[in-house]
C-alpha cells in the first residue's frame, strides 16, 4: 500500500489541497483583521474628533460669556 504511486500521489495530492486551504484561510483571516483594524482605528478617531470638537465649543462658549478685558488691546 504505501510502495504503491497512487498512495504517494494521493497523499501529495491531499498535502496541496490541505496547503491551499490553509493559505486561503490565512489570508481570509488576516483580511478580516485588517478591516477589524481599520473599523476600530476610524472608530477611535470619530470618538477623538468629537471631543475635541466638544472642547473647542466650551472653549468657545466660555469666552463668548467672559467678561471684556480692559486691557485687551485687540479691536
Amino acid at each position: 500500500m504505501i510502495g504503491s504511486p497512487a498512495w504517494w500521489v494521493g497523499q501529495a495530492l491531499a498535502f496541496l489541497a490541505r496547503f491551499l486551504n490553509d493559505l486561503t484561510q490565512r489570508r481570509r483571516a488576516e483580511a478580516a483583521l485588517r478591516d477589524l483594524g481599520a473599523a476600530t482605528q476610524r472608530a477611535d478617531s470619530l470618538r477623538e474628533a468629537e471631543r475635541q470638537e466638544q472642547q473647542a465649543r466650551t472653549a468657545g462658549a466660555a469666552t463668548a460669556d467672559a467678561p471684556d478685558d480692559p486691557r485687551d488691546l485687540r479691536d
